[in-house]
């Protein structure tokens, strides 16, 4: 059943103040400084969506993220920050890609309804679009994938968000 439910997602993010964040020399915005993330696990072959929570995600100039997030679906303790990296694919666009540790395994649960997790790795991709008429909004489509200490995939899932600078 949780096979193909997305059990967590990135915070993408970086601090940033006032005016939208563009790259030296370009007009284009960046993901550069912190958003506040709304994340929305969907299950991947059929779209239905589970309750949103909440991430933040700082994204830095040198193409570095971190992040954190509050999803319920994960004991308390058991999930690590998140680290990665991104990078610019078109004007408005871009990839990341994250990971945080599963400290400790945990059997399924129906409330709140939780997968098995197993004590290894959560990644993180996503491809992140910014709003061309909003530079301080941002929409992303993600794909987690979870793996074992041995580095075997368990689960995997997918995810959608929406983001707004945090200023």
């Amino acid at each position: 059943m949780f096979k193909n439910i997305c059990c967590g997602l990135l915070a993408l993010g970086a601090a940033t103040v006032g005016s939208p964040q563009l790259h030296a020399g370009s007009d284009s915005p960046t993901l550069t400084g912190t958003w506040r993330v709304t994340v929305m696990l969907v299950d991947c072959t059929t779209g239905a969506a589970r309750p949103p929570f909440q991430s933040l995600l700082t994204f830095g100039s040198d193409g570095t993220l971190s992040g954190t997030t509050n999803n319920g679906t994960f004991k308390p303790g058991q999930r690590t920050s998140d680290y990665g990296v991104w990078h610019k694919t078109q004007a408005t666009s871009f990839h990341a890609t994250s990971e945080a540790f599963i400290l400790f395994s945990s059997p399924a649960s129906m409330s709140p309804p939780a997968p098995a997790f197993t004590r290894g790795v959560q990644r993180i991709t996503q491809d992140i679009d910014i709003d061309s008429r909003s530079p301080d909004v941002f929409t992303s489509q993600a794909s987690v994938e979870f793996f074992d200490e041995a580095g075997n995939l368990v689960l995997t899932g997918c995810a959608m968000a929406t983001g707004a600078r945090f200023e």
